[in-house]
Order: C-alpha cells, then sequence, then structure tokens
C-alpha cells in the first residue's frame, strides 16, 4: 500500500481551518446582530420582538431547512440513524409543547397567538410539498390499499373541519373569508398539480409529441402509461435471467477388458 501522500492531508486540514473561521465569523456576525436588534433597537437590522418572533423565523428558515435536509432523509437509498429519529421525534415533542403553550400562556415571543389553522396550512404546505414532489413516482408505486385507507380517513377529518370551520364557524381554523381562489393558492399549485395531475396528463401529452431520428425524420414511439411501465420494469426486474445451458456430461468410458 501506498504512504498517504502530505500535501493532500495538509491542503484538507487547511480546507477544514478555513470553514471552522468561516462558521465561526457568521455565528459571530449573527449573534452581534441579533444582540443588537433584540437589546438595543438597533432600527437598521429591523429585528425585534415585535418584528421577529419564532413565528417569523419559522417563516424564514423553515422553507430552506427542509430543501436542505428532508430530500437526503426520505430518499428510498438513504437511512436515518436510530440515534437522529430519536433526536428528531424528542426536538418535533418539544416543539408541539411550545406551540401549547405558546397559545394558551400566551408568550408574546413566539407570536403564534392570533394565527389560525389556515396559516399554519400555509406555513406547512409548501415544505411539505417539496419532499413529497421528487417522491411522487416511487410513492406510487409503493402505494397499497393500506394507506388508501390512510389517506381516505385523513380526507374525510379534513374534510369535517374544513365544513364546521365555515357552518358552525371554529374562528381558530381561520377558514371563514378564503374562497375557492385561496384554496387553489394553498393546495393547487403547490400539492395536486406536480404530485397528481402533472403524472395523470403526461403520458397523454407525450402521445402528441413528434419525435425525430438523427436526419430529423419523424419516427413512431410507442408512449407507454406510467402504471404498466412501472409493472413492466418490476416484471422485467424479476423475470429469470438467461442462463446458458450446462454442457453435455460426455458418456462413461467402459472399462478396459
Amino acid at each position: 500500500m501506498g504512504e498517504p501522500d502530505p500535501g493532500h492531508n495538509e491542503g484538507t486540514a487547511r480546507t477544514d481551518t478555513r470553514r471552522l473561521m468561516l462558521a465561526s465569523l457568521a455565528a459571530l456576525a449573527a449573534a452581534v446582530v441579533l444582540w443588537g436588534g433584540y437589546s438595543h433597537r438597533w432600527p437598521w437590522t429591523g429585528i425585534n420582538g415585535g418584528t421577529a418572533t419564532l413565528w417569523d423565523w419559522l417563516h424564514l428558515l423553515l422553507l430552506p431547512l427542509a430543501v436542505a435536509v428532508l430530500p437526503v432523509w426520505f430518499r428510498s437509498d438513504t437511512r436515518v440513524g436510530r440515534r437522529t429519529k430519536s433526536r428528531g421525534a424528542t426536538g418535533l415533542s418539544l416543539f408541539i409543547v411550545l406551540v401549547i403553550l405558546g397559545y394558551t400562556i400566551p408568550w408574546a415571543w413566539t407570536g403564534f397567538e392570533g394565527n389560525t389553522l389556515w396559516d399554519w396550512l400555509k406555513l406547512l404546505v409548501l415544505p411539505l410539498a417539496v419532499v413529497l414532489v421528487p417522491r411522487a413516482a416511487e410513492l406510487r408505486r409503493a402505494w397499497s390499499p393500506r394507506h388508501t385507507t390512510i389517506a381516505l380517513a385523513g380526507s374525510v377529518i379534513f374534510a369535517v373541519i374544513v365544513v364546521a370551520g365555515y357552518l358552525v364557524p371554529w374562528s381558530w381554523t381561520g377558514f371563514t373569508g378564503n374562497t375557492l381562489w385561496d384554496w387553489l393558492n394553498l393546495l393547487f399549485l403547490p400539492l395536486l398539480l406536480p404530485i397528481v395531475i402533472v403524472p395523470a396528463l403526461t403520458p397523454k401529452m407525450m402521445g402528441e409529441v413528434i419525435y425525430l431520428d438523427a436526419d430529423g425524420n419523424p419516427i413512431e414511439v410507442e408512449v407507454v402509461e406510467a402504471p404498466a411501465a412501472e409493472a413492466a420494469a418490476l416484471k422485467a426486474e424479476a423475470a429469470p435471467r438467461d442462463v446458458p445451458p450446462a454442457p453435455a456430461a460426455k458418456p462413461a468410458e467402459k472399462a478396459a477388458p
């Protein structure tokens, strides 16, 4: 085995040191800005207890965190470690407790008071779409009757809450006053369009496309719908591969008299 290259190790150590210094400087700058904004109300920061509550920070940071972390965690070829799952579950539980206390006490610094279910939907739908849209095809392949039952039950519960929010009305839902256009902007564009509508229309739309060969002449290409194509691919993977026949055994030689 060859000896490690000292130059390579030195370059790696120098890069790590530079990254650590940059991260430290960024953290220090953020701490100074937060200290000046919250404690001394520096007007140029725009950060204070009235303009930058925890609710405002969620609007600022939730989507970038979802884009950076969740697609990696929920990939089919990766698995999240048990310790990470435990920490995530603990953090989620603490956040739920914080939300309940923010509403019931209430804590003004959380900014939760006054925000309805509609506001939480607007906060969470886009990060949820970031996770689900890249895995839409995989989710369709793994879909089972159990998933259909869970989806139907969740849809029924959500529909009951929506109807009651409008008819009772339940003020905590925040649904009163929101029109069909508002619901289209909330759910249709981020979730239904890329996950349901586009996959259903793609085979029909691609059927109208004219394919050309290298010389520019039109060629016919059979467009297979997604479920059929997925089934064919699974069948091809499960089919046994051709195994060359074993050579015929040579006849045994007769023993010499």
